[in-house]
């Protein structure tokens, strides 16, 4: 009925009535999961090329602010990196050195730069599909920075404290996690369904439901049988005492 309070009790009917269905669910969740993680979604790669830049000081009394500033600009080498400037150059150079074509938009979504508080070392993240094209992209990025930064800024202490390497296993998609999403999807969707199905069936399953939901008082119980089994049990009731008073009694039953 759909105005069954959804307690405990609850929870455990539907668990044992339709724990099948539930468990179904699950699977497919489970089975559908693994069918994206390792056979639709793309394995993406991830290689980082760590960069310091500074600026040489000759006074030790102004090297300090001069580390700030350093730290202060990383901002801006992080909009450099991640616009025409740099990527146009990188662009070309990966495709006439190493035959890597890549669009400047698909540069651009691959690229991250990230930065620890307080240093001037960052990092320049490559994600791609092709392990190997995701480290040289990478320290492609980086040369085209460092002739880019020298050019505009007019900064020359650019060093690329370590370069990318191929990477040996791929950033995404994470197998366990989504192995674990489809199993808790399953889960859900299957409890869903049960709970949707009991909260929408009308019908009346045994005589509890009258007199402990209803409050119904029971009267007793009247068994049911239709035709067809009345005449087969008297057929067996005349197979069985096959005498002249049995027969009589048999017709006279067929007739009521």
């Amino acid at each position: 009925m759909m105005d069954q309070t959804v307690s405990f009790d609850f929870f455990i009917r539907l668990v044992r009535k339709y724990w099948r269905a539930i468990v179904s669910f699950t699977l497919v969740g489970l089975i559908v999961a693994a069918g994206l993680t390792f056979f639709v979604i793309t394995p993406k790669y991830q290689s980082s090329v760590q960069i310091l830049v500074n600026r040489e000081n000759t006074n030790a009394a102004t090297e300090y602010a001069g580390q700030q500033a350093d730290v202060q600009m990383i901002t801006t080498y992080k909009e450099l990196i991640a616009g025409q400037v740099v990527l146009k150059p990188t662009q070309q150079q990966l495709s006439e050195r190493y035959g890597i074509e890549r669009s400047l938009n698909t540069l651009k979504s691959e690229v991250s730069v990230t930065s620890t508080t307080n240093s001037q070392v960052f990092s320049i993240a490559v994600t791609d599909a092709n392990a190997k094209a995701s480290a040289t992209i990478a320290n492609q990025i980086a040369r085209s920075f460092k002739n880019q930064v020298q050019k505009i800024i007019k900064v020359n202490n650019v060093t690329i404290v370590a370069p990318a390497e191929t990477p040996s296993g791929a950033v995404s998609p994470k197998k366990p996690l989504n192995m674990l999403i489809g199993l808790v999807v399953g889960l859900l969707l299957g409890f869903f369904y049960a709970a949707i199905r009991m909260l929408t069936d009308r019908r009346v399953h045994d005589a509890d439901f009258l007199t402990d939901d209803l409050g119904l008082a029971s009267l007793g119980l009247v068994n049911h049988q239709n035709q067809y089994s009345i005449k087969k049990q008297v057929s067996n009731l005349t197979v069985a005492h096959p005498t002249h008073d049995n027969q009589i009694t048999s017709q006279t039953m067929k007739r009521v």
